[in-house]
């Protein structure tokens, strides 16, 4: 059974959260971004519970249900919009160039990830070391098949978006909330993101 991490934009104001979209044409609340445990980052490890005190009727609603003991449940997390990781999901460095073929070759998604990546700095030494020794020669493992190491001249610089950072997930949240903010409410509200999970 798959397990889901949901993202939906609310609002904090006099010490209750709120819901505050997005909404479909019926009126019904929908996550703006829903990821499946294997796809997730870990950007739900940064939410906070929801405490009984911060429960707005409108956030019970919306989020409580009721479990097979008639017992009600309100199983939400919520993240200040300022507490939003930030950084880049656009990642770079030195990568392979057969993994970068690979890359751009994908049709089907079936690309695995890259894994040998070098800093500029190793790289550099790397590269230096290439003009002055030469390239690397085979050599033999644990078990006696032989192998060369990657030489500097299989690598290119190279970038790329992870979409399965959290910088990535943060970058559509905020997205989201700046198409949703009402700037009638700027100095009154605090936007936050809500998370469910199951």
């Amino acid at each position: 059974m798959s397990y889901y991490y949901n993202y939906y934009i609310g609002y904090k104001k006099d010490g209750k959260i709120y819901p505050w979209g997005p909404y479909n044409a019926n009126g019904k609340l929908k996550p703006m971004i829903s990821r499946s445990r294997s796809f997730a980052s870990d950007l739900h490890e940064e939410f906070y519970t929801v405490s009984e005190e911060e429960s707005s009727e409108e956030l019970r609603k919306e989020f409580e249900y009721e479990d097979w003991d008639k017992v009600k449940h309100l199983d939400v997390k919520y993240l200040s919009e300022k507490d939003l990781p930030v950084g880049s999901y656009i990642k770079t460095g030195y990568f392979l160039i057969k993994d970068v073929q690979a890359y751009e070759d994908d049709k089907y998604n079936n690309f695995e990830g890259f894994y040998d990546i070098l800093s500029p700095e190793i790289y550099a030494a790397k590269l230096q070391h290439e003009m002055m020794f030469g390239k690397n020669q085979p050599i033999k493992d644990d078990e006696g098949y032989e192998y060369t190491k990657p030489n500097a001249s299989d690598y290119m610089y190279y970038a790329y978006p992870d979409y399965n950072t959290k910088e990535y997930e943060s970058f559509i949240l905020r997205q989201l909330i700046e198409a949703l903010r009402d700037y009638h409410m700027w100095n009154r509200v605090e936007y936050v993101v809500l998370e469910t999970e199951g």
